[in-house]
């Protein structure tokens, strides 16, 4: 079959034509807004209120990592970012977290092992006691280093207003905390750990 090229000219602009009114182009060739009721259902934000939200965004809170002063190590506050004010855990898995490039540069340590995972926290509002689930991987330190590693996420967790004491547990069982003498303690808090203290 032949077919005249002046009739396949005219389709391909008639072609052309009809994309370019799909696009929603005006005949003068400039962008025009779609209304709302033309956009299909699936492109609506059903919830306006979340697109505010910018992800990874996070409020900065301190956590503490310990530095050389001399021959003592102290703990120092350090900015880190977390999703909500209100979780105590979340200031717990912040203190977990590996030390950044910044943080190693600058001198900083940290005695929780990397492997440790916070498993839950339980915050009583009544006595202001909260309970911090950890895994066992948190004993792999022994001696002063763990009772560094329990000194950081203690001082953290007090950074909440709320926290008047916190109870550790190790894989659901409750357990006492070391001090900074090396005893066990049912709770603790952040005069547990005066040997460790920021000037």
């Amino acid at each position: 079959m032949i077919t005249h090229r002046p009739t396949r000219r005219l389709l391909l602009l008639m072609a052309g034509a009809l994309l370019l009114g799909g696009c929603g182009l005006s005949e003068n060739g400039e962008p025009q807004a779609i209304p709302p009721g033309n956009l299909p259902p699936e492109l609506l934000d059903p919830d306006p209120s979340s697109s505010t939200s910018v992800p990874g965004a996070g409020t900065p809170v301190a956590i503490y990592l310990l530095a050389s002063d001399g021959e003592v190590e102290r703990l120092v506050a350090v900015p880190r970012e977390i999703p909500e004010l209100d979780e105590p855990g979340q200031r717990v898995d912040a203190v977990l977290r590996p030390l950044t490039e910044a943080e190693v540069d600058g001198g900083f340590s940290t005695f929780i092992p990397g492997d440790t995972v916070l498993l839950d926290t339980e915050l009583d509002q009544e006595t202001g006691i909260v309970t911090v689930n950890l895994s066992n991987e948190l004993f792999s330190v022994e001696g002063e280093s763990l009772s560094k590693a329990f000194a950081q996420i203690v001082y953290s967790v007090f950074e909440d207003e709320r926290v008047r004491e916190v109870r550790f547990r190790r894989d659901g069982e409750t357990i006492q905390a070391q001090d900074d003498g090396g005893a066990g303690r049912d709770t603790v808090t952040k005069a547990d750990y005066r040997a460790f203290a920021p000037e």
